[in-house]
């Protein structure tokens, strides 16, 4: 099975290429790059303008030359496409077991690109995508959080959680927040009301043992919104935040709050796994 590395040669880049050539052997995975060269804008051009179609042709061989050799000097498999990046990418990505992107950048075109690729993938909801920050690769995993309710998707985290940690010596945090009513994480898989906040933490933890086994680590604990969550993983040092996704809801509320929440404020590695993901 595949790890597909998507790489655009901007600030995330050398932290992609990385990741990709750390956690494909440990993970039992062929890494494999693919960059994007997004050429409608210049077919169009071509169009308008018939004198111009030989220079961008020329320019385009010479762009996808120049990209060939730099992905091949990475030692991992490599392709080059053209055409708009998220159709391209989707296409692939439909046959890997993971997906690799660089976490949006600062740049509002970054973040409207890279963004953009991320949210849809993310809604095809088809492999489990791993986002990575510039500076911080994904090299050595010596502590998973994984968020934790009484959702499918995020049994499917869970699970694809342990699977990693076998794989690469990890130890497993479970996370999760109790919240009022009227707050992001209201405890509906238990009855609060008439109960003090640490009997319902206490219920919780109860539930959440019984629900997810082996944990390492278990921490319950009152929060009003979900980025408390990734404050939380933030506090305890982790190395990568593993959260469930429905995917294919309602556009609203497509990806869920937590994953909202974590793809707008986390600078930790985040993977995001699709509830009927089997790993």
């Amino acid at each position: 099975m595949r790890l597909l590395a998507a790489v655009d040669f901007g600030l995330t880049h050398e932290s992609v290429v990385a990741t990709a050539q750390a956690l494909a052997p440990a993970l039992g995975l062929e890494a494999h790059l693919v960059h994007v060269i997004p050429d409608p804008y210049f077919q169009g051009l071509a169009h308008r303008f018939p004198d111009l179609a030989p220079l961008l042709r020329e320019a385009l061989d010479r762009v996808e030359a120049r990209v060939r050799e730099a992905l091949g000097a990475t030692g991992l498999k490599a392709r080059v496409l053209r055409g708009l990046p998220a159709f391209a990418v989707g296409g692939e990505a439909a046959r890997a077991k993971l997906v690799v992107l660089g976490q949006t950048g600062d740049d509002p075109l970054e973040r409207l690109a890279r963004g953009g690729l991320a949210r849809y993938l993310l809604h095809r909801g088809e492999a489990p995508v791993l986002l990575v920050p510039p500076e911080r690769p994904l090299t050595e995993v010596r502590r998973i959080g994984v968020g934790l309710d009484e959702s499918d998707a995020s049994l499917a985290a869970f699970r694809l959680a342990l699977s990693w940690k076998e794989a690469l010596g990890a130890e497993v945090l479970g996370l999760h927040l109790v919240s009022g009513e009227g707050g992001c994480c209201y405890p509906t898989y238990l009855d609060p009301k008439g109960l003090s906040l640490a009997e319902v933490l206490e219920k919780a933890e109860a539930f959440l043992r019984a629900r997810y086994t082996p944990l390492d680590r278990l921490l319950v604990t009152k929060g009003e919104d979900e980025a408390d969550l990734v404050e939380l993983a933030r506090r305890e040092k982790l190395d990568l935040l593993v959260l469930g996704s429905k995917a294919k809801r309602t556009w609203r509320r497509r990806l869920g709050g937590t994953v909202e929440a974590a793809l707008q404020r986390t600078d930790l590695p985040l993977l995001v796994v699709p509830e009927a993901t089997v790993w």
